[in-house]
């Protein structure tokens, strides 16, 4: 038997390595069990948004990450002739909420590179070539039995031993099944061809924003990725089948009103049924599933590795404050409680968005069949239950992010919780409430307008959620004792 640890990871993904690197920079001890020895060599997930960045931004890594990102334009959708139906340009230069640019793409295996990179240095064991086996469980923690793919696998297991276990294994998660947690169809699925490019010269006629090209006979996706790298996504017709569709010779058919061979060499081309399913649950006990062992949404809002870390900011601060005693195990509760809505909504609006492409296309001529679509009416979801109190509009939501006297507002802080108030009379004198693990922080009166009541208060999670905002120094007490009794032990 291995050292027992706080937290075992199942899956070395961008999910899985990013859980790891967060607990571990808390305090947390964390073994990754990943069964490929090396890096998946070709690109899947492209794009990430700007609450992503922020989240690490809080382990000061944002500036590494500025070097393997490229910033997106902006987004439309087109008909076939390029007339644009809708769309919206990201300035380079804008002053953005979150203080990060809204969409920005990457190459996913140098994006992995860098987070094992980080993940190791941060202190997480990271074994590669394990298989993961059997995983039980009992009031004191979880066991994994692993084999060694390099040694005989009718030997004994090697048996790893942790409190909690993060499943990140992907979407056909061996730990899920286990689990016997099912998934919940959202109603989308449709097959498409996924083709990535590496530009080996400029091609000034490609679109600089992501086009979702509304073609009644082929309905596609063109992002402009990282560096030099570009995508299509175009959806397979009644008839067509996987391996025609990928042929090299069909693929660059199919490519050519963009690009021919002169242009570009192929990375891939690789036929996905895209899906929408979530799963029941997201909690067993002292397992808990991520990633696409939660959900999975088709791609038309890049949003599938955004949701996965979203679930491990989300476990990272739970899980120390219960292991540290200063909170209890139904803290635990609110990860499935504020991850598995949220996730369903976002979910949701990817769904929204393919069937827009089919509407605008004149495939789908049904309109009660959408809800919302870009600019429609289904709001981006947010935390409407666990650790919140109050009904003010930024509960919830996101903290914006300004910058204070040439600081931006997160590294004021701290890493728990942030009490933010204009108004030091307005500031507690007991956080025990919190544990303790609070910080206050004021502010230049009109720095939060709109969000921040003058004289008031604002508690912050420490994944800049706002768990609460109160009016005056009474209310924000009120609003503090309520966080304590869903956060103490």
């Amino acid at each position: 038997m291995s050292q027992p640890v706080d937290v075992l990871v199942v899956g070395g993904g961008p999910v899985g390595v990013t859980t790891a690197l967060l607990m571990a920079r808390r305090g947390l001890s964390v073994r990754v069990l990943e069964r490929a020895r090396e890096i998946y060599d070709l690109p899947r997930a492209i794009v990430m948004d700007d609450e992503i960045q922020r989240v690490f931004q809080g382990v000061a890594l944002i500036d590494e990450l500025r070097e393997i990102t490229t910033p997106g334009r902006g987004a439309e959708f087109v008909s076939v002739d390029g007339h644009r139906h809708v769309g919206i340009e990201l300035p380079l230069d804008a002053a953005w909420p979150l203080a990060h640019h809204p969409i920005v793409t990457y190459h996913q295996p140098q994006l992995e590179a860098w987070l094992r990179a980080s993940a190791v240095a941060a202190g997480v064991d990271l074994r590669l070539g394990v298989e993961v086996g059997e995983v039980s469980q009992d009031a004191e923690g979880v066991s994994v039995g692993l084999v060694d793919r390099d040694v005989d696998e009718s030997a004994e297991p090697e048996i790893e031993r942790a409190r909690w276990l993060v499943a990140c294994d992907g979407a056909s998660s061996g730990v899920r099944k286990q689990l016997g947690i099912p998934f919940v169809d959202q109603g989308f699925d449709q097959d498409w061809l996924v083709v990535d490019a590496l530009l080996t010269r400029d091609v000034p006629d490609l679109p600089v924003l992501v086009q979702q090209v509304c073609d009644p006979a082929r309905p596609t996706t063109i992002v402009p990725g990282h560096d030099r790298y570009r995508r299509w996504e175009l959806q397979l017709q009644p008839g067509e089948t996987r391996e025609e569709m990928t042929r090299q010779e069909r693929v660059w058919e199919l490519l050519a009103p963009w690009l021919t061979p002169a242009d570009a060499e192929l990375s891939r081309a690789v036929v996905y049924r895209f899906h929408a399913t979530v799963a029941q649950r997201m909690r067993e006990g002292r397992v808990f599933l991520a990633g696409d062992a939660a959900h999975q949404m088709p791609p038309f809002l890049g949003q599938g590795l955004c949701s996965g870390i979203r679930d491990a900011a989300n476990l990272a601060w739970k899980l120390p404050l219960v292991a540290d005693g200063v909170a209890g195990d139904r803290l635990l509760d609110t990860y499935g409680q504020e991850r598995l809505p949220h996730s369903t909504g976002v979910v949701a609006h990817a769904v929204d968005t393919g069937r827009l492409i089919d509407r605008l296309a004149g495939r789908d001529t049904d309109d009660t069949s959408i809800e919302s679509g870009h600019g429609g009416g289904r709001p981006f979801p947010h935390l409407e239950h666990g650790v919140r109190w109050g009904d003010h509009p930024a509960v919830g939501r996101q903290l914006p992010q300004p910058s204070i006297d040439g600081e931006l507002l997160d590294e004021r802080l701290g890493e728990w919780f942030a009490i933010i108030v204009d108004d030091p009379a307005t500031a507690p004198d007991d956080l025990a409430a919190l544990a303790g693990r609070a910080t206050t922080v004021v502010v230049p009166a009109g720095a939060l307008d709109g969000v921040l009541p003058p004289g008031g208060a604002m508690v912050v999670r420490p994944d800049r959620y706002v768990a609460g905002v109160a009016g005056s120094g009474a209310e924000l007490q009120r609003c503090l004792n309520e966080l304590g009794s869903r956060i103490g032990p």
